[in-house]
């Protein structure tokens, strides 16, 4: 094996877990996951919108909601109570505007409670539907998704209030250009559409096409996830197993598992059992995974090079003694 130093870039796109026979977690545009299953699996297309926004609906009505009152004394209110909800939902938002836009009655597990809704602009960009049900749980929905149902209801004939209006707000693709933009990312937004959301990460995810076609998945947070916005293009997306929709990115790859390093080490015929896996990172320039295992047939320990899809380059092993000479350290296995 060439003797050269490794330069081991963490994966962005595929977290995995240190357990041994713990499967990945892609996890599109973070930085890290925990333990499951693809990204595919967990990224809920379209779920969001038959659940709480079509509820928030029936309460939203903006057209007297500030009848009566001092305009600016109701925004003071609103965004007093938007910031109160938003820090018990662990949603991280410095509110900056805020308004009320509905209020009802409803009844949860036998009690009746009072809603009150609120829109608020926070200072990172993001735009959200605050909702308030008595001593229930609150719970937010963003400015995207409020969006995406908006256009639902009113094309199938439906009046819908569930869109946003805050001047910071209002206008969803300018708001998506500009946390793009903080994200690392610039793009004048030309279509954007709402795609899913993890549960498991507390994330949603917006589809984003920029001029000149390049397209984009944009992830923010939900309520319970301290996440910043993170983006990811297509064509990585397809990489990990998401299929964009706006934009055709090529066929959807196989997502990089610690089980497919796995059977990609056994077809290489390398026998290990392993009772523990760990994923160093991955390679700057032959973009081989480096992975050590913990397995019986190795006692001393053994570290993988494994190129995976159409990478060509050769699939290499070192003991963990061998390996501290490539800059790689094991952590599973004491020498």
């Amino acid at each position: 094996m060439n003797r050269h130093a490794i330069a081991v870039v963490l994966c962005t796109l595929v977290a995995f877990a240190v357990a041994g026979g713990a499967r990945a977690q892609n996890n599109p545009g973070g930085s890290s996951g925990t333990s499951g299953s693809s990204a595919q699996s967990h990224v809920e297309e379209g779920a969001y919108h038959a659940g709480q926004a079509d509820k928030v609906d029936d309460y939203v009505g903006r057209a007297g909601i500030l009848k009566g009152q001092d305009p600016a004394a109701a925004h003071a209110d609103a965004k007093v109570a938007g910031t109160q909800l938003l820090k018990a939902m662990q949603l991280p938002c410095e509110v900056v505007d805020a308004e009320p836009v509905g209020r009802g009655k409803t009844k949860i597990n036998g009690k009746v409670s009072d809603v009150r809704i609120y829109e608020v602009a926070c200072g990172n960009g993001l735009g959200y539907i605050v909702v308030s049900q008595g001593d229930a749980e609150p719970y937010a929905i963003s400015c995207f998704s409020a969006d995406a149902t908006y256009a639902l209801e009113t094309a199938a004939g439906r009046k819908s209030d569930m869109f946003c209006q805050l001047p910071a707000n209002k206008d969803v693709k300018v708001m998506a250009a500009s946390v793009m933009s903080a994200a690392g990312t610039k793009c004048a937004v030309q279509r954007l559409q709402w795609f899913g959301r993890s549960a498991q990460s507390h994330t949603e995810y917006s589809e984003v096409v920029c001029d000149g076609g390049g397209g984009y998945l944009l992830r923010t947070a939900q309520a319970g996830s301290d996440q910043p916005p993170t983006v990811m293009s297509c064509q990585d997306a397809a990489q990990n197993g998401i299929k964009c929709r706006l934009t055709d990115a090529g066929p959807v790859v196989k997502p990089v598992t610690l089980d497919t390093l796995k059977e990609a080490l056994a077809a290489g015929g390398v026998k290990c059992s392993a009772t523990q896996t760990r994923l160093v990172g991955q390679e700057s320039k032959r973009k081989r995974y480096v992975v050590e295992f913990q397995c019986p047939e190795y006692p001393k320990g053994l570290v993988a090079f494994i190129p995976t899809g159409d990478n060509t380059n050769k699939l290499e092993t070192l003991s963990c003694a061998d390996a501290v000479s490539e800059h790689v350290l094991c952590e599973l296995t004491a020498n």
